[in-house]
């Protein structure tokens, strides 16, 4: 859990709405939540110590002395109520805009790239500018004061705006867009949902805009988020290391593709779709066209052993379904899996996927070894981008030991 959501967790679900449109069985229903639970915030750009993590309000815009405010905002908890194979239809923020200085302005949203904080400081009267940060609250300088810096000062955020709205004079306001779901849709897929940075005119002074926070004593008035989305993938986390690509600790993160089997003869393909196995071999997969119900569930990779369960898995929860083949042997069908310590891996080196490790794959590798080959190639069997004596020795060790694949 990083800093900015630690103090949120304890908050009522009474700070939660869900709307549900479900029909469960049509794979095209749609779903809408909507969310008040948050994290917001406002850097000032005058004072590098200066923020307001649990104050009324959040700024945007300038002051008449063209001093820059910058409101955070980020609705962390989408993903306990969003399922991660869902597809975001439509994103709409709603804020409530209590005070300006200024006649209509432009109020963009940055989509951020860091995380960042909000604590205790709550900044006094109409609190436009600010007070002494408390440790873990964004300041213009820190993501996380005092001590962690954001990328640039002024927040880390992408340079294109995610949406842009008008905001004139008291009222609510909407932000909504094509890219907002996009947002949504990579938080959702990712878990790394940093929020939204809010950016009003900063070409002159005399533009700011005051929104209530998600602490107004007005419930009404706080910030609200909707989201609508379809359900029509199936979920599977897979837990998948590679031997030649792990040292240990982390692999390098390469892509596999995971197969959903009939558990009955002769186990025909249902599904199937490719995914990223991370660092810490992660990789989630979306199946459009499984339905809940038991699988084989098969891994390949493009110079590994393809990988079966060891036993059909049940799929049936629109949110998290797990199949970990890294912490055990028995996961995999034959217990077909070799010890790296601390975990176990598939096993490398079937360079021409023709199910067996053996001499024709060392030759391959070979020759490809003694032409200084680089890059992305199957004959890469450690994943550092060249082919030399390593990826030679991995396969080797492994036709010695006649490894191929095991179905049932």
């Amino acid at each position: 859990m990083n800093k900015s959501n630690s103090k949120r967790i304890f908050m009522s679900g009474l700070f939660v709405i869900i709307a549900f449109a479900i029909l469960f069985g049509e794979a095209d229903a749609q779903t809408t939540i909507t969310l008040r639970q948050c994290s917001d915030n406002t850097i000032y750009e005058e004072s590098s110590s200066y923020s307001n993590g649990s104050g009324d309000y959040f700024f945007a815009g300038t002051t008449v002395t063209a001093n820059k405010r910058r409101g955070l905002i980020n609705f962390f908890i989408l993903s306990k109520f969003i399922p991660p194979c869902a597809t975001i239809q439509n994103v709409t923020l709603r804020l409530h805009m209590s005070r300006t200085i200024s006649g209509p302005k432009n109020v963009k949203l940055h989509r951020l790239l860091q995380e960042w904080g909000e604590s205790g400081s709550d900044a006094p009267g109409e609190e436009g500018f600010g007070t002494q940060a408390d440790p873990g609250d964004a300041t213009w300088v820190n993501n996380y004061y005092p001590d962690d810096n954001w990328v640039r000062p002024g927040g880390y955020f992408e340079d294109s705006a995610s949406a842009t709205t008008s905001v004139d004079q008291n009222g609510y306001y909407y932000w909504s867009s094509p890219r907002m779901a996009q947002d949504v849709q990579d938080w959702i897929r990712t878990q790394s949902n940093y929020g939204w940075i809010l950016i009003g005119d900063e070409s002159a002074g005399t533009t700011a805009k005051r929104f209530d926070t998600r602490e107004n004593p007005d419930t009404s008035y706080r910030p609200l988020i909707s989201v609508t989305y379809t359900l029509n993938s199936l979920p599977l986390n897979v837990g998948v290391l590679i031997e030649g690509f792990f040292n240990g600790s982390t692999q390098v993160p390469d892509t596999v593709k995971v197969l959903l089997r009939s558990p009955v003869s002769p186990y025909a393909v249902v599904d199937s779709a490719q995914t990223l196995a991370d660092a810490y071999g992660n990789a989630l997969v979306c199946f459009p066209n499984a339905d809940t119900g038991n699988y084989y569930v098969v891994v390949k990779h493009r110079n590994s052993i393809e990988t079966w369960s060891a036993a059909p898995v049940a799929l049936s929860d629109p949110f998290f379904n797990y199949y970990d083949f890294t912490s055990s042997a028995s996961l995999a069908y034959g217990n077909n899996l070799t010890f790296v310590y601390p975990s176990f891996c598939i096993y490398s080196g079937d360079v021409n996927q023709d199910g067996t490790v053996d001499g024709t794959d060392l030759q391959l590798i070979d020759n490809d070894s003694y032409a200084f080959v680089s890059g992305y190639v199957p004959t890469d069997v450690n994943g550092d981008d060249f082919v030399d004596g390593t990826d030679a020795s991995i396969a080797g060790n492994n036709a010695n030991n006649f490894v191929s694949v095991i179905r049932p």
